[in-house]
């Protein structure tokens, strides 16, 4: 039987379609396929005893459709700093194995998982993570061009996002830089779509 578990703190993502991303409004993305990353920071948790507190998360992958329908190829990258208790509590969850969010992902071919020195900032206005060579995403809110008669300032968007349950709620921003080189994915995207927000998942 799988513990209840829970896990809150703040999450972003970054793929390549343009501003608002159409998949999580159900329509397929703006390009042949779907290139993403989602970065997770845990602020505080649990698995049934075990304390999942302060590490930070990322998956990365591939899709020909709607990610919300299934990915084709997805590799995690772990926090290296997790202890082997912790990394058997995570690994329960993220498998699916103990219900929530991550049961809902359907993945045809896994790509495995790999372990890094996580680099995190997130004030909800611009964030940015760095996961060894493996992943680096910069990014920030919408701004309006100059010249037009708008203040500058982070826009909420409400959407059927599942990553910002359970608010789906998120901050609409644009990737400076996204870059990918892990399992066999290897992406260089910028001035693509980025989100920010919160999360609280629990689960069995």
């Amino acid at each position: 039987m799988a513990e209840k578990w829970r896990l809150e703190g703040t999450v972003f993502d970054a793929c390549n379609c343009t501003t608002l991303c159409p998949c999580v409004y159900f329509q397929p993305p703006n390009n042949a396929d779907c290139r993403l990353a989602a970065v997770w920071r845990i602020e505080k948790g649990n698995y049934g005893k075990t304390k999942l507190n302060d590490f930070t998360i990322a998956v990365v992958g591939y899709a020909t459709q709607n990610p919300l329908m299934g990915i084709e190829k997805a590799g995690w990258i772990l926090d290296e700093k997790l202890t082997q208790e912790q990394r058997d509590a995570l690994l329960q969850v993220l498998g699916g194995k103990a219900g929530g969010l991550f049961s809902m992902l359907s993945v045809k071919q896994p790509l495995g998982i790999w372990w890094a020195r996580f680099d995190y900032k997130n004030d909800g206005k611009s964030w940015w993570v760095k996961a060894g060579d493996a992943l680096e995403v910069k990014a920030d809110f919408v701004k309006p061009p100059p010249g037009l008669p708008f203040e500058a300032k982070p826009k909420t968007a409400q959407t059927y996002d599942p990553l910002f349950a359970p608010s789906m709620e998120k901050i609409v921003g644009i990737s400076e830089k996204f870059r990918v080189n892990v399992g066999g994915l290897s992406y260089d995207i910028s001035g693509k779509y980025s989100s920010s927000g919160r999360f609280d998942y629990q689960g069995p």
